[in-house]
């Protein structure tokens, strides 16, 4: 199933999109106005551009939730400029990424995708198409929960309270030993891509799945680790907050759980 087609299925039709402020990238008039008002109708608030250019400047300065872009039209190139785009650091890397397209050349799709843009619409398409394709890349792009809440339920049912507390410090004093080098001293590629290894695998074991999302990345992108370094310690810091948060509700949630200190299933508190 192509891009388009998964946009405009019925999962997608059915979901209800909350309004957005959208940058809709278009260096044709014409179907600038036609994109504009259909979004508009919906109602999006809408900041049009016609280059790539003008589109960053606006993204140093504006709140965007989303971005409709040409894929081509008029000298633009849309997937030089979604590159440029998912080049940028998180979060505006990763903002749903549409591209409208006047009809499709052999291999058009998936240089779109390659380039960076979630979904790639034909015109004409209808405001129920448009919404379809923006609900898809929303989904595509949504960021994972800070933590894993499957990966969490099993860990409190096998630790107690302070046998928790401690497997998740061990956890965080991984980074701790890691990172803060790197963001003192720096560091080379291979110093970069085993940091991020190793904290995903500390960050994979306590169920925070943002932190060892972010941690992956900064290992995949060794080469510009520096620029990956700042998320990852966002994420870390995000990440002790949940986990604090998420043994404190289970505390108050189950006073028995509170109370009991296991270390392994089965273990009698």
């Amino acid at each position: 199933m192509s891009e388009q087609a998964a946009a405009t299925g019925p999962e997608a039709a059915d979901e209800t999109l909350p309004p957005l402020r959208i940058l809709l990238v278009d260096p044709m008039a014409s179907s600038r106005v036609v994109t504009l008002g259909v979004l508009e109708e919906a109602g999006h608030e809408v900041l049009p551009v016609s280059d790539w250019d003008t589109a960053e400047d606006i993204l140093l300065r504006e709140d965007i939730e989303a971005i409709v872009m040409a894929f081509v039209g008029d000298g633009f190139d849309g997937p030089d400029a979604a590159q440029r785009l998912r080049d940028r650091l998180p979060p505006q890397a990763d903002l749903p990424l549409v591209g409208t397209t006047d009809g499709l050349r052999r291999g058009e799709e998936d240089e779109a995708m390659e380039a960076g843009f979630d979904v790639l619409l034909v015109r004409p398409f209808t405001p129920e198409e448009l919404a379809a394709a923006l609900a898809q890349a929303r989904r595509l792009r949504t960021p994972p929960p800070v933590l894993d809440a499957d990966h969490r339920e099993a860990l409190l049912k096998d630790h107690g309270p302070s046998a928790l507390e401690a497997l998740e410090d061990e956890a965080m004093a991984v980074p701790g030993s890691l990172l803060v080098p790197l963001f003192r001293d720096g560091g080379d590629a291979a110093a970069y891509a085993a940091a991020g290894a190793s904290v995903a695998e500390a960050m994979d074991r306590i169920g925070a799945i943002a932190a060892a999302n972010a941690a992956r990345r900064m290992a995949e992108n060794a080469e510009e680790g520096r620029r990956f370094l700042f998320p990852l310690l966002s994420s870390i810091v995000a990440a002790r907050v949940a986990l604090r948060k998420d043994r404190v509700a289970a505390a108050a949630a189950d006073p028995i759980w509170a109370a009991s200190d296991t270390i392994t299933s089965g273990e009698s508190p």
